[in-house]
């Protein structure tokens, strides 16, 4: 996530980025993240494709697809399948050669880290595991919620709170 942060501050972004793993709220702030900081807010320069059903053939014609009036065209995708299940290799092919102007951004729960695709994406890209916080992690988190908006709550009634709400962000 360091290196998330660092390429949008930087503003020089991998060609494709997997964001997997089990917290959906860490693969939603940052697809949301990654989505305002390569587009700047402009949807005519970004897609967005979801589910199994994708053909790859118009995926591919999307993706190049120059930017219109933007250095940087985003692509997202999200619970394709494509890195659980065999993928096709024109997919596998074209995440090994994306075009400068282009960002894919695969948003996962599940992946093959054996699979062709995650290894392209691996070597050509970023790949981040978003698991589970820990219980000091989500300390901290939750006391930087309530301090933005100026409310304490002591360690105990802390505790409680992660107890009853459990380990998930959301």
């Amino acid at each position: 996530m360091k290196i998330i942060n660092e390429n949008i501050k930087e503003k020089r972004f991998k060609r494709s980025y997997l964001l997997c793993g089990q917290e959906d709220y860490l693969k939603r702030q940052y697809k949301e993240k990654l989505k305002e900081a390569v587009t700047g807010g402009d949807d005519m320069n970004y897609s967005y494709y979801e589910g199994k059903q994708i053909d790859v053939k118009e995926l591919i014609d999307t993706c190049e697809t120059l930017p219109f009036f933007a250095e940087y065209r985003l692509v997202v995708m999200e619970n394709t399948g494509f890195f659980k299940n065999a993928c096709d290799d024109t997919l596998v092919d074209y995440v090994k050669n994306i075009p400068d102007y282009l960002t894919i951004v695969f948003v996962e729960s599940e992946v093959d880290k054996r699979s062709r695709l995650y290894k392209a994406v691996s070597q050509n890209g970023y790949v981040s595991e978003m698991k589970v916080q820990e219980g000091a992690v989500l300390k901290k988190w939750i006391v930087s919620l309530l301090t933005a908006q100026q409310k304490k709550m002591d360690g105990r009634t802390l505790e409680q709170f992660l107890e009853y709400a459990g380990s998930s962000m959301d």
